[in-house]
């Protein structure tokens, strides 16, 4: 950036850049009569659509004030360039500051969620004309001590009409369905970016804290705008509710099973757990999370299954199969569930688990199958507990190697739904890790007897 380019160059020093975006670059400045420092925002006259952000983001700014959203101080221009001067916003990225993180407290979740949902809040109900933001994603939020800002309204609008077709802009991942397809947007298009943003900060929270807010943040995120919250405060005040009223008292644990591939017996072993666990006093249900309707297609082969609001049961066995989301069925009450998700499953679902058990083929070729869900072992390997099925010593040696942490071989057993020999032996080595026949299982072994305590 050349002085003869900078019009401001008489009020504003140069002193580095920041930065370079789709729009336009920044650069950092100081205000040379005040001594202060600021963010100067150049954005190129050489194409159709610069100027439009530009100018956009100017009549945006100009028109708010709040803690949350960067100041603007100036809005010139010159033959070839627009200057946006802004308050400099200096602190990490929301992406940043969780990369440093192994965890957030509940409360600190709770504390940046209130914040985001007041920003929107405020720009939601501007007059004459509520503010629509449209590009909400990790980098746009900056973590500034014990404040969050928004930054970055190049693509913004006004709401002046309702049901206007909005510009259409924003990240794949945090944007609104109807935004990205094209389609007219409202202001609860926002309301579903914030809802995936609380489910970007899921992972680094405790599982019980999830179990208890997910169906909230599902409610954010619906494809369906009328079923999103009518506004970001109702959105909070949900929120808030729920973790106040769950509070750290939920006592109850889930084990999600998950597989490296279809048939490596994810659902065989979930129901053989299940099973067990029950024989041995420890209430446990199982729940089908997957729609392979294995369920269904097993018990329909058995005789004396009996079913009741939705559950079955068969000697010591009691499970949920998949149903659609317009069934309700009874919140299910037990010690432990059990959630089977097969090989399809995401990383929000594994958030809400105390503890997962991944499943590996024991077949050579399904190696690679397992070794492609790694993304396990970098975000869960504190309670990710890996279960070689049907492998031989080797394979069992092969996996462990492969994710360098204990592999538990499990044994063949024909009748999932006895306590056999060998489901008992399993759980014995649970009970007894210290007479375990193994003792590179005993970090998998000593998680899993927790719990077991009843």
């Amino acid at each position: 950036m050349n002085n003869k380019n900078l019009i401001l160059s008489d009020r504003y020093e140069l002193i580095r850049p920041l930065g370079q975006g789709e729009c336009g670059s920044v650069f950092l400045v100081r205000q040379q009569s005040l001594e202060q420092y600021r963010a100067m925002k150049r954005f190129p006259k050489n194409t159709s659509a610069q100027p439009l952000f530009a100018i956009s983001e100017a009549q945006i700014l100009k028109s708010v004030q709040h803690p949350g959203i960067p100041t603007i101080y100036d809005f010139e221009e010159d033959e070839s360039f627009y200057y946006l001067v802004e308050e400099y916003i200096q602190g990490d990225s929301l992406e940043e500051f969780l990369l440093h993180q192994q965890s957030i407290s509940q409360n600190q979740f709770l504390y940046f969620c209130e914040q985001l949902c007041d920003i929107f809040a405020y720009l939601h109900t501007l007059r004459p004309s509520p503010i629509l933001y449209q590009d909400l994603k990790p980098e746009h939020i900056i973590v500034c001590g014990t404040q969050l800002k928004l930054i970055d309204f190049s693509v913004a609008s006004f709401a002046a009409i309702s049901g206007k077709d909005f510009n259409h802009f924003g990240n794949v991942d945090f944007s609104a369905p109807e935004l990205i397809s094209g389609k007219p947007v409202t202001l609860r298009s926002d309301i579903y970016s914030i809802g995936k943003i609380m489910e970007y900060m899921m992972p680094y929270l405790d599982a019980a804290t999830n179990r208890s807010i997910y169906p909230k943040i599902q409610k954010a995120i619906s494809a369906d705008p009328d079923l999103r919250y009518e506004s970001p405060q109702a959105l909070y005040s949900a929120l808030k509710e729920v973790i106040e009223t769950t509070g750290r008292t939920h006592l109850r644990q889930t084990i999600a099973v998950v597989g490296s591939h279809s048939g490596c017996g994810a659902t065989h072993i979930a129901i053989a757990l299940v099973t067990t666990l029950n024989y041995l006093g420890i209430s446990a249900v199982y729940q089908e999370k997957n729609w392979s309707n294995d369920l269904r297609k097993t018990v329909a082969q058995l005789k004396h299954v009996w079913e009741k609001n939705g559950c079955f049961f068969y000697r010591n066995f009691t499970g949920f199969p998949k149903y659609d989301s317009g069934i309700e069925i009874p919140e299910p009450v037990a010690q432990i569930m059990v959630n089977d998700y097969g090989c399809d499953f995401s990383f929000s679902c594994l958030a809400t688990a105390d503890h997962i058990i991944y499943v590996c083929g024991g077949s050579l070729w399904h190696r690679d199958d397992a070794k492609s869900k790694d993304f396990l072992l970098q975000n869960f390997g504190d309670r990710l507990h890996i279960v070689a099925n049907l492998c031989d010593h080797n394979s069992a040696i092969y996996f462990a190697r492969t994710f360098s942490q204990p592999v538990y071989s499990y044994p063949f057993n024909t009748d999932i739904f006895r306590a056999d020999k060998e489901t008992l032996d399993f759980v014995h080595w649970l009970q007894q890790p210290e007479k375990g026949r193994n003792r590179l299982f005993l970090r998998f072994i000593n998680h899993l007897f927790r719990l077991l305590q009843p």
